[in-house]
């Protein structure tokens, strides 16, 4: 490993973005902790977002997805 190499983050040299890094980290940490901890922190993972449909400049109808339920039927099917 080149000295720049060895200065830099270990996920920049593993050719991650901080984000896929931070999210990995996240991961493990909640994977690691027992009951009844893993339980409130799966709660806090909740993710929401609203999605609009726009027409002549005025939203019509607004959307708002549930990714959590998504991940827990992938969880289901493995």
């Amino acid at each position: 490993m080149s000295s720049s190499a060895a200065a830099s983050s270990y996920w920049r040299v593993a050719g991650m973005s901080y984000l896929k890094y931070a999210n990995l980290c996240a991961d493990m940490v909640r994977g690691s902790l027992k009951e009844p901890t893993k339980t409130k922190a799966k709660l806090r993972e909740a993710v929401y977002y609203r999605a609009a449909t726009w027409k002549d400049g005025k939203p019509e109808k607004q959307v708002i997805t549930d990714l959590t339920d998504t991940a827990a039927e992938q969880e289901v099917k493995k």
